[in-house]
């Protein structure tokens, strides 16, 4: 079997239309989330844990931080992709 991504997308359209949840696949595993305070702030937070976070980290709160950085990053390339894509279709219906 092919080694999985080390984040991957995760959405339920169905019965939690409003969230997309971002999957980390290694260890520590957990669901994080795009998180709106208001409508200027918003961060990635872990909203789901499959391993401890804080013992996998030993308490250490900067490693955490760095990963969760990671996960931002990776987040928001994937949500310019997206734009690029959806307007890379469209270039292409018009001809």
């Amino acid at each position: 079997m092919a080694k999985l991504p080390k984040f991957m997308i995760a959405d339920d359209p169905v019965t939690d239309p409003d969230n997309e949840y971002i999957f980390h696949t290694e260890q520590p595993r957990f669901f994080a989330k795009r998180v709106e305070e208001d409508e200027e702030s918003a961060y990635i937070d872990i909203v789901h844990e499959i391993d401890n976070v804080e013992e996998f980290f030993k308490n250490d709160p900067a490693k955490k931080e760095e990963l969760l950085d990671e996960l931002e990053s990776w987040y928001y390339a994937y949500l310019e992709w997206l734009d690029e894509d959806e307007f890379g279709d469209d270039e292409d219906d018009e001809e």
